[in-house]
């Protein structure tokens, strides 16, 4: 007789009218001994001691306890790929955008998680090193927020300098919409006098709708006779920001950070004005599509416009849908993603 009986037969004697109480190891040392001499459960109380239902209890716990392959906080690896993906097509990206993109494709990951997925040992069908992004480009918080309660409400709207081949100045004319973050006009201008600006304008407010307030800043070509009629003419009501002053139009600032940044600076080179409007377009419909807003907790501009609701990720959702649909922009070297059923 070892121990473990020794200790289970005391325990049957000094119960003195109580139930005792075994420890696992002393259950397992009663459950092999049945099974390994074939000891009947009617003489179970004979031998050990106890009662035969307190045998069954035992023997049904473990029976409904099943298995698991994975532990319960360990991320598939098949997310673990898809993050890995991402990743690799999307340098500049950060781990709260990629946590917001995986949401976008019905998958809850933690920012954390996803910053850790690369420190772990890489699954089957990844890059052979992590790629980590070589640029930060979180969105950060807004100087100077302009309240907006509906699409169409606020516009800003801005000019930037875009290098063709390297040395040639063109204007890119770039306006959005503060509610939705959509961007609704990002078009090069074959000049920088007010003409072309106003006729950009003009198309994208046939096409979007005019907005109630335009802001901008006080260059000379936003305050000029032609802008004034421009907004005289589409009822809407201008307000101006300080010369030279960051954050004084944040977000448009914000958006052609964008453009430059994570955009046309993944180009090699833009080979003229056509090239350079083929990209705008491209971006235009990257920004506003595909791509993750922080500021909007990870919807994209065009879910906000169009009033698209989403449903809430349990944090159980850990499976990577067959739907998802991939689109590479060639030209600036980046891969999108969006389920096929929301698209």
């Amino acid at each position: 007789m070892n121990g473990y009986q020794v200790s289970i037969l005391q325990k049957h004697l000094d119960k003195k009218g109580k139930k005792p109480r075994y420890e696992t190891r002393e259950r397992l040392v009663i459950l092999w001994q049945v099974e390994a001499f074939q000891i009947p459960r009617r003489k179970v109380s004979r031998y050990f001691g106890i009662a035969r239902s307190t045998l069954y209890r035992w023997l049904h716990k473990i029976e409904d306890q099943k298995p698991s392959g994975t532990a319960a906080n360990k991320t598939p690896a098949e997310i673990a790929s898809l993050v890995w993906e991402i990743t690799k097509a999307n340098l500049n990206w950060g781990r709260i955008r990629i946590a917001n993109q995986l949401k976008l494709l019905g998958i809850f990951l933690s920012a954390s998680t996803v910053r850790n997925i690369p420190q772990r040992p890489k699954p089957r069908n990844t890059p052979t090193t992590p790629v980590t992004p070589t640029e930060k480009t979180e969105e950060k918080p807004e100087a100077r927020s302009i309240p907006a309660s509906y699409p169409n409400h606020v516009w800003s709207v801005d000019t930037t300098k875009v290098l063709c081949w390297g040395l040639w100045p063109i204007q890119v004319l770039v306006a959005i919409d503060h509610f939705s973050r959509k961007v609704v006009c990002v078009t090069p201008l074959e000049g920088p006098n007010a003409g072309w600006i106003i006729e950009a304008l003009e198309q994208a407010m046939r096409k979007h709708g005019a907005p109630k307030h335009m802001i901008s800043d006080r260059a000379s070509v936003f305050t000029g006779d032609a802008f004034a009629e421009l907004l005289k003419q589409w009822n809407i009501k201008p307000r101006f920001g300080a010369v030279g002053k960051h954050g004084s139009i944040a977000v448009t600032e914000r958006v052609i950070k964008t453009l430059k940044y994570e955009w046309l600076h993944c180009v090699p080179i833009i080979k003229g004005f056509d090239h350079l409007t083929f990209l705008c377009t491209e971006f235009e419909s990257w920004y506003n599509t595909w791509r993750p807003h922080m500021t909007l907790e990870g919807l994209r501009p065009d879910d906000l416009y169009y009033s698209r609701k989403l449903e809430k990720l349990r944090r159980d959702a850990k499976t990577v849908s067959s739907n998802i649909e991939r689109h590479v922009f060639a030209e600036a070297r980046l891969t999108a993603y969006r389920l096929k059923n929301a698209a």
